[in-house]
C-alpha cells in the first residue's frame, strides 16, 4: 500500500511539474502544438496584450481556398512583459496599427485593433522603443 501511494504522489508531481514547465518551454513559440499545450493548460491565465502590426510572414490558402495571412509581433502587457505572439488573419492588416489581444500563453483567441489612446501608456512606451 505505501508503494502505490509513493507512486501516485511521483505521477502528480510529474504532472504538476510538467504544467509549471509547459508556459516556460512554449512561451515565444509560434507552433500549433505550443498553442494546444497553452490552450489546454489550467495554470497558464487569459491576459490581455498589445502590439503593433507589421508585413505577413506568409500567406497560405484556408480550407475553402480563401487567403489567410500569418502574423508573429512582440506584444506587451500592462506589466511591460515582453513576448512574441504567431496568429493568422483572413485579411492583410494595415502596417503599424495598434492591437490588443486577447490570448492563454501563445494561443491567441481574438485580436482587434484600436487606438493609441486605447494602449496603456506604459505599453506604448515599450512598443515605440522596440
Amino acid at each position: 500500500m505505501k508503494k502505490v501511494i509513493i507512486g501516485l504522489l511521483v505521477i502528480i508531481g510529474l504532472g504538476a511539474g510538467v504544467l509549471f514547465g509547459a508556459g516556460a518551454v512554449t512561451k515565444d513559440s509560434g507552433s500549433e502544438l505550443s498553442m494546444a499545450m497553452d490552450n489546454v493548460n489550467p495554470l497558464i491565465k487569459t491576459s490581455t496584450v498589445y502590439g503593433i502590426t507589421n508585413a505577413a510572414v506568409k500567406k497560405g490558402k484556408g480550407g475553402v481556398g480563401e487567403d489567410i495571412y500569418t502574423y508573429r509581433i512582440k506584444t506587451y502587457d500592462v506589466n511591460r512583459q515582453a513576448r512574441w505572439l504567431t496568429f493568422t488573419a483572413d485579411k492583410r492588416l494595415k502596417l503599424n496599427k495598434y492591437l490588443r489581444i486577447e490570448t492563454k500563453g501563445q494561443n491567441v483567441n481574438s485580436w482587434e485593433a484600436v487606438s493609441l489612446q486605447a494602449v496603456p501608456k506604459a505599453v506604448v512606451q515599450q512598443l515605440v522603443e522596440s
